[in-house]
């Protein structure tokens, strides 16, 4: 376990060597998550732990991804996709760009959720999806567009309970237990890291 003393160690360091800025989340959970991983991999003690974190970049991206939640699916609130298409979307539709920006987007279900029904509203063209995220492992994920087909079916009963007008697999291509989606999506996508602790908005959006 480690003490508070030792978790403000880990914290001041990681913002001196990799820039990421932990000391606005909460301690409890910052400090839970911590606890887990320093167990979970075996360490002796805390110097020992504090020095592979400093050393291997690696590591600290393990560390990175253990600590963050990433969460996620697509459509996963259907009702909130639902309004987002019939009344959000009608009013964003006048404007002659949409900027939409998806802060701490993990493995980016929620972006194509969002780009499916900006085409569906005629809208995708002339817009662009930028898809942030302080996990760099989540981002490598959500710029691919290739999610387990197992999940298919959840999203595909999301998808049509959020007012979906095709058939879900019309976005996708399945191979070999995977789902791939398709080129024209990802490419009114910007994947990018971002800290939303310690770093500043980065342009002007319509939706947030």
């Amino acid at each position: 376990m480690i003490d508070d003393r030792e978790l403000d160690v880990l914290i001041n360091d990681v913002y001196e060597y990799y820039g990421y800025d932990f000391s606005g989340y909460s301690h409890a959970s910052f400090k839970r998550r911590v606890d887990r991983l320093f167990q979970m991999d075996g360490f002796v003690n805390f110097s020992q732990f504090l020095s592979k974190v400093r050393t291997e970049s690696e590591y600290f991206n393990r560390m990175v991804e253990e600590i963050t939640v990433n969460v996620t699916e697509m459509f996963r609130d259907p009702h909130f996709y639902s309004v987002l298409r019939n009344e959000v979307l009608p009013i964003l539709g006048t404007k002659p760009f949409i900027r939409i920006w998806h802060a701490g987007c993990s493995t980016g279900e929620e972006v194509f959720s969002m780009a499916i029904i900006l085409k569906e509203a005629g809208l995708l063209h002339k817009s662009l999806l930028y898809a942030t995220d302080l996990n760099p492992d989540v981002l490598n994920t959500a710029k691919k567009g290739v999610f387990p087909l197992r999940m298919m079916k959840q999203y595909s009963e999301n998808y049509m309970a959020s007012g979906g007008k095709k058939d879900f697999s019309h976005y996708y291509t399945a191979h070999y237990g995977l789902a791939k989606f398709g080129e024209d999506l990802i490419e009114k996508m910007v994947f990018s890291l971002h800290n939303l602790v310690s770093d500043r908005s980065f342009n002007e959006f319509d939706l947030i």
